[in-house]
């Protein structure tokens, strides 16, 4: 008989430990003389073993436990760079939790998505999610090796003092980018009245993001924004991510880490979100690898989360084609030629008809007005013939 012994609170029930698996054979419950704690001897039956408090966490987890995000867009599952790595930590973890994307960011508590929902209590923001999912039995970086965790941390700090002002700036603080597709990505989302003033949030927080990490302020004209200097950082960024990934299939070889939810995140929005100017999509398109890897993670990982509103090209080998904002806009232009050329066709074609049934209706009126009757006109002509 193998017998292992887990201390547990004494509130756990007989019927609750039971529910845990049809693995455990008896429980048998001895009670400490402080009346805290007990100590329960298992005897497993499969000899495998069985971790009491974890299972009870995972049930906890699958009972009401709800994250809600912001849905996504061509093709992600997400707009936005904290849902969207929220959203990994749960994937690439295999947490059983469902997603709710039609959500109003004000009832998270901070105005905010993403937030955690187990019963009343509810955590927003990246960092209590995952401390929640840590302390639930979730890590994220539970395979790594303690030099690899530490090398994920830098990473991901270099990362984010590199990127980040980059991101802010081209999806909430451009104007043209704000206006023409930020703001109705954000407004979509959100419940009306709120989406009237909402994504205005997300400006007034890039305008700080960008002045400590950028040294300018985006409301000033747009001769002052040094987005030269935010462009050569990014980009330095993305070559050394490609170096850094080479041909592995995670950047610490195959598995998974916090860093790779970050970096995907990131180049991802980045790659995808067709923007006006986004000087670094074409970047990010040069790096075949870094393309792949967010295909790879799009396709595999959130096959049935990603959504698009609008119809994906695809190559003659019927995959997804991987378009710019500027290749989009000139195949959108296109269709529009096509559209109003062949309208001015059938435009041309029905008035050219409408025309030769009028010269035909007043060629044979013409023809039928004649009354038979000769003049002297006629006559005289006739006689001098």
């Amino acid at each position: 008989m193998l017998e292992r012994y887990i201390e547990c609170p004494v509130v756990i029930s007989l019927k609750a430990l039971s529910a845990v698996g049809q693995k455990l054979w008896h429980i048998f419950l001895d009670s400490n003389s402080d009346g805290k704690t007990c100590r329960c001897t298992v005897e497993n039956r499969l000899n495998t073993r069985v971790r009491a408090s974890k299972d009870l966490d995972t049930m906890e987890m699958q009972l009401g436990a709800k994250l809600h995000v912001y849905k996504g867009e061509y093709g992600l599952p997400s707009i936005d760079f904290e849902c969207l790595r929220a959203l990994c930590l749960l994937r690439f973890t295999r947490c059983p939790m469902d997603v709710q994307t039609s959500s109003n960011p004000l009832r998270s508590g901070a105005g905010k998505l993403p937030y955690l929902q187990i019963g009343n209590q509810k955590f927003a923001g990246y960092g209590p999610i995952k401390r929640v999912l840590d302390l639930e039995g979730y890590p994220v970086d539970a395979h790594l090796s303690t030099k690899q965790k530490h090398l994920s941390t830098a990473y991901a700090n270099w990362v984010f003092t590199n990127l980040h002002a980059y991101y802010h700036y081209f999806l909430y603080g451009e104007p043209h980018n704000f206006d023409t597709t930020t703001r109705g990505l954000y407004a979509k989302r959100t419940p009306f009245p709120f989406n009237f003033y909402y994504p205005s949030s997300y400006q007034r927080e890039a305008c700080d993001v960008v002045q400590v990490m950028a040294g300018f302020d985006v409301n000033d004209k747009l001769d002052k924004h040094d987005g030269d200097y935010l462009v050569v950082n990014a980009k330095k960024v993305v070559n050394l991510l490609s170096s850094k990934l080479g041909r592995k299939v995670w950047f610490f070889g195959d598995t998974y880490s916090e860093f790779d939810a970050i970096v995907y995140s990131y180049l991802a929005i980045i790659f995808k979100i067709a923007l006006p100017n986004n000087p670094l999509q074409n970047h990010i398109k040069g790096c075949q690898n870094l393309v792949n890897f967010i295909n790879r993670i799009t396709k595999d990982i959130f096959r049935n989360e990603g959504y698009s509103s609008v119809k994906l090209t695809k190559t003659p080998s019927g995959t997804e084609a991987s378009l710019t904002a500027s290749e989009r806009k000139f195949l959108d232009s296109e269709l529009n030629t096509k559209i109003v050329a062949g309208v001015g066709a059938v435009l041309a074609m029905g008035a050219f008809a409408a025309w030769r049934g009028i010269y035909n209706q007043l060629t044979t009126r013409s023809s039928t007005d004649y009354d038979g009757i000769d003049y002297e006109d006629d006559e005289m002509e006739e006689g001098l013939d």
